[in-house]
């Protein structure tokens, strides 16, 4: 699961402005990445955002000097709402943070701000996360621990914390990869949430060819059917695909 659109811009701009002033003196020290993906269903953290269905996603993040870094994500979702005037159709986030390499350890410290632009207030879906990621890169795989909190998590659960670890594997001389995680949820208030905390984890796989990475991920979380948002099967094991292009 995962701020207004102003704010996306005004952030954004901190770091364009600068790029455009020393575009007069040389190459812009801010440079751009994004990607734009379609899945068969849009899971965080092990649970199903569109009721099982397809969603198409994108995002754009602008990389600074010194490590600093500025983004913005978004994809369609579905909760499933009664109300269909107020409910969510949309997440979109805005991110930021500051990546240093300190002996051979990538350090990640950063926050993400989900947020559901036409929801209802009383919903409460919108949050801040705070993180702070290590991760390193060996001869044959890289490996990395993230925890992530929110001093008041979605739909308004009180605080909750996300502890994960991963680790991705290429593959020699193919352009295939194989990747995995593991992680756990702790959320303050269960019942305005929807689940017990629970543990998730993925297996997958994805090739680039043609300009374009297709995947494959096997998904699940230790929720069972009656305690995952009063009976659904949002919380089961799935398989998704995707299909992105970089930008």
């Amino acid at each position: 699961m995962r701020g207004s659109t102003w704010s996306r811009l005004a952030l954004a701009g901190l770091l364009i402005a600068p790029a455009g002033a020393a575009a007069q003196d040389g190459p812009s020290p801010v440079s751009f990445t994004g990607s734009v993906t379609g899945v068969s269903d849009y899971t965080f953290r092990g649970i199903s955002q569109t009721l099982e269905d397809i969603a198409i996603q994108g995002g754009i993040t602008a990389a600074g000097p010194q490590g600093l870094y500025l983004g913005a994500w978004g994809s369609s979702l579905n909760f499933g709402e009664a109300s269909h005037e107020d409910r969510a159709h949309t997440e979109m986030d805005v991110f930021g943070g500051l990546k240093k390499s300190v002996a051979g350890v990538d350090a990640d410290l950063g926050f993400v701000y989900y947020g559901y632009p036409g929801t209802g207030a009383t919903y409460e879906y919108d949050f801040i996360e705070f993180a702070l990621g290590l991760s390193r890169s060996f001869a044959a795989l890289s490996a990395g621990v993230k925890a992530a909190y929110s001093p008041d998590y979605f739909a308004g659960s009180g605080s909750g914390l996300y502890t994960s670890a991963t680790v991705g594997v290429p593959l020699p001389s193919t352009p295939l990869s194989v990747a995995g995680s593991v992680g756990h949820q702790t959320i303050d208030v269960n019942s305005a949430f929807g689940t017990p905390d629970y543990t998730d984890w993925s297996a997958g796989a994805s090739l680039a060819a043609l300009g374009l990475s297709f995947g494959v991920t096997y998904v699940d979380t230790d929720v069972a059917k009656t305690e995952c948002f009063g009976g659904s099967n949002l919380c089961a094991p799935r398989i998704v695909f995707s299909l992105s292009r970089g930008m």
